[in-house]
């Protein structure tokens, strides 16, 4: 039997494919470590150009020790040519069903390219790897999305909005929760849109009916494009009362200025952003708020970026993901004039600090607090990684996977608390 090496890059989105790109593969070829493997699977990302570079640079080492490599992923579709070029297969995110024969015709030694926008309900295949030291699982809910940003290249890849059916998505949750899956990570590239390209906004619902499953777990949201949050706030606040759900928010920013989101064709203004975060603080007595944010977009002034300083110290969210503008071929904002590097350096250092400044602060007000944690999975150095009721990280350095247990805050990082189980 030929073995197989699977690789992933980029987001959880891709993570959930490699899932189904592995379960399907198990059934006629086995995965074996990196020194054993006949073939090798990249499931890349093209969101940024030094990501694109690092796969590139992979594949030719691959390649150079005469290895058999299929890129699959959104890579293929952002830089076609590059791909082309140095891969033995190339497979799309829709077309991720057909994996097994892009191995088979690979191995005969032939070149081959499946490309394509495929109908296919992802929800509807359930291939799960159980870990021993690990309790959660990412779960697709739709592909693609409704914008159409300037600056990003996944919609090139991924396509328009894709819902994937709630009885499918539903019945393959619960088969995780059989398998002793705990914590279950809903993802897409937009959440707050699902069901609208069926006509309705149905995540609140979806939500919802997965709260009613039977079971002790826990649920992570993924991301939240303010436009559509908008517009479901007043519907999905009741539903995130319940305790199945942590009160992490992941709502995207991007800039803090108005002229800026105008350029990235963003829907919302700064104003509906912060009128979001107004309903979680009402809301909840306490709440994770992580949001994403690009610096250096081509026309961001000093004055524009201090807007966004501003706005990120009024919000405070304990995470941000600083991103530092990249071209990407096929997008609009590819031909927009570029700031220096040096600018698009220095702003994401100064963000980063005020960044670093808030997450202190909010992991020091926890201290001496007591949790009730999810034990998700084993870390590092022998650690175990927990969750309180807002998601926030916890490190604790006894316990055990799938365990629910009260914890008490005995230090913090910026990015994660320390605990102790009572």
């Amino acid at each position: 039997m030929k073995k197989f090496y699977l690789e992933t890059y980029g987001c959880k989105l891709n993570q959930a494919d490699s899932d189904l790109i592995r379960g399907i593969l198990s059934k006629e070829f086995e995965e074996a470590s990196e020194k054993e493997a006949d073939f090798f699977v990249l499931n890349s990302c093209g969101v940024l150009g030094k990501t694109e570079r690092r796969i590139l640079e992979r594949v030719k080492e691959l390649k150079e020790k005469n290895k058999k490599v299929i890129m699959a992923g959104c890579l293929p579709l952002i830089v076609p040519k590059k791909c082309e070029k140095l891969a033995d297969g190339i497979i799309g995110p829709k077309n991720i069903l057909s994996i097994s024969n892009i191995v088979k015709a690979i191995l005969r030694g032939e070149r081959v390219k499946i490309i394509k926008h495929e109908n296919i309900d992802k929800a509807n295949f359930c291939f799960f790897r159980k870990q021993e030291n690990n309790c959660s699982v990412i779960i697709s809910i739709s592909e693609g999305c409704l914008g159409n940003c300037s600056f990003c290249a996944a919609k090139l890849a991924r396509g328009k909005l894709k819902s994937f059916e709630m009885k499918n998505v539903l019945e393959k949750i619960k088969v995780a929760l059989s398998l002793g899956f705990k914590e279950i990570q809903l993802t897409g590239q937009d959440l707050a849109s699902y069901g609208l390209d069926r006509g309705q906004f149905l995540f609140p619902k979806l939500l919802e009916e997965i709260t009613k499953i039977k079971g002790d777990f826990r649920i992570k949201v993924g991301m939240l494009e303010p436009y559509f949050l908008k517009k479901i706030l007043r519907d999905l606040i009741p539903v995130f009362q319940n305790k199945k759900l942590y009160k992490f928010f992941h709502v995207p920013l991007q800039s803090g200025n108005n002229l800026i989101l105008k350029k990235m064709k963003r829907k919302y203004k700064k104003e509906d952003f912060l009128e979001i975060v107004a309903t979680f603080k009402k809301s909840f007595k306490d709440y994770l708020l992580a949001t994403d944010v690009i610096v250096g977009f081509p026309g961001e002034t000093e004055k524009a970026f201090e807007n966004t300083l501003r706005l990120i110290a009024r919000t405070k969210p304990q995470i941000v993901n600083i991103n530092r503008f990249s071209k990407r071929p096929g997008t609009q904002a590819f031909l927009m004039k570029d700031l220096h590097s040096k600018v698009k350096k220095e702003r994401s250092r100064v963000l980063n600090k005020l960044s670093e400044e808030i997450k202190i602060a909010k992991s020091k007000k926890y201290l001496g607090k007591e949790f009730e944690v999810l034990v998700v999975k084993k870390g590092k150095n022998d650690t175990l990684l927990a969750r309180n009721q807002i998601g926030k990280a916890i490190i604790l350095q006894h316990g055990k996977t799938a365990q629910f247990a009260k914890a008490k805050i005995i230090d913090y990082r910026p990015n994660y608390l320390i605990g102790e189980l009572m």
